[in-house]
């Protein structure tokens, strides 16, 4: 199998290129990238299998040279609300399958509008594979399946775990990272949810208190994602859904709503804003309360009582964000491994073709700790409940 990693020499396709250098059936990478010598030196990495590249997102011309060749290409490149739905046009008129970790929900509508173009072509679209979305999809159907009837469904992961590398990374750079771009965006203006069972926009950092099993109460507040936005497309009969972090620390959240006034009243640009939470602050804290890092949480009912259905990943790929996002979609090239299983044509998210069992049987031992399979990595658990929130 040939791929190309669009955006390969950056934070999340570096270790896209890592991961798929150790799985048998790839046989080519190409490592694309504007960044010419850092996609050639990555690629120098792996003789007789990798190649830089240099790729430019907004030429079309030399992105179709780019990928012309490809079984399937892989777009770890950002921000998808800027060059989600254009690549993926891109990679559909190319007849190239195709794997992303777009984060935001306005592409992701943009791009489910081309699956009559990608089935007419044959070519098949697993869009938002990474951690969150991705894995919290996936979470979330295990979740949804313990309960006989599920009214609500968050996705959901705690700022607690983003890694002290991470937020080093952060403070050193000059200019905010796309990852920081995206979430100023989707913690500003108005997001999309499912609500009263269909889509309403909404403002973000909306707070909540929700039982969850094992950890108990804890408080999430909302933010912009797609998973709102596709989970209702397989979960039938929602009243609620919705993407929401959870954190230790009550200030973080209130800085975050600061920000986010600043940049609804335009005293800051996206940009702007993204930049202020890369200044260096105080020394991370210890986090006050357990919390589940990446998670899947639902309320309905079982057994005829009200009920609460959580499913949560126990570790993650080292890494920081780079490894819970890229490991995941790497892993998800497994569904075009065998021809004859691969997924049907057309854009999909991941709850749509990938069985939660199946995939974090393949994702435990990428995992820090000691996990045989994905039964040991994710943890579940379910309650009786009066009052679901």
């Amino acid at each position: 199998m040939r791929i190309v990693i669009l955006g390969g020499a950056g934070e999340m396709g570096r270790v896209a290129v890592e991961t798929a250098a150790g799985l048998s059936f790839v046989s080519e990478i190409v490592v694309a990238d504007r960044n010419l010598d850092g996609a050639a030196a990555l690629a120098a990495r792996f003789p007789g299998l990798a190649t830089g590249l240099a790729v430019d997102l907004c030429d079309r011309a030399n992105l179709m040279g780019v990928i012309a060749n490809a079984d399937v290409v892989f777009n770890a490149a950002g921000p998808f609300f800027e060059l989600g739905a254009p690549t993926l046009e891109a990679a559909i008129e190319a007849g190239v399958h195709y794997l992303d970790i777009c984060d935001d929900w306005e592409p992701t509508l943009e791009m489910l509008e081309l699956g009559e173009r990608a089935r007419a072509k044959g070519v098949t679209a697993v869009i938002g594979m990474g951690a969150s979305p991705g894995v919290t999809n996936l979470l979330a159907m295990k979740a949804a399946r313990t309960l006989d009837r599920v009214d609500e469904l968050l996705t959901g992961w705690s700022i607690d775990d983003v890694s002290g590398e991470d937020s080093r990374k952060m403070r050193a750079r000059q200019e905010p990272s796309a990852a920081a771009i995206h979430w100023m965006q989707q913690l500003s203006g108005q997001v999309q949810v499912f609500e009263e069972g269909r889509p309403a926009m909404v403002k973000p950092l909306r707070g909540r208190r929700i039982e969850f099993p094992e950890f108990g109460p804890i408080n999430v507040w909302t933010v912009g994602h797609p998973e709102a936005v596709t989970l209702p497309r397989t979960v039938r009969g929602l009243t609620f859904c919705a993407n929401v972090m959870t954190g230790s620390d009550e200030d973080t959240f209130a800085g975050l709503k600061l920000l986010q006034g600043l940049v609804d009243t335009k005293v800051l640009s996206l940009r702007e804003a993204a930049r202020e939470l890369g200044k260096p602050g105080e020394a991370k804290r210890t986090p006050l309360k357990r919390l589940p890092g990446l998670f899947g949480w639902a309320s309905g009912q079982s057994e005829g009582r009200p009920a609460v259905a959580a499913a949560w990943l126990r570790a993650m790929p080292a890494g920081g964000m780079g490894g819970a996002t890229s490991v995941p979609l790497t892993l998800a090239l497994n569904l075009f491994a065998d021809p004859q299983s691969r997924p049907p044509a057309g854009v999909l998210a991941p709850e749509e073709v990938i069985d939660p069992d199946w995939f974090f049987d393949l994702l435990a031992p990428y995992c820090a700790g000691d996990f045989a399979d994905g039964a040991e990595l994710v943890g579940s658990g379910s309650i009786f409940t009066g009052n679901a929130w």
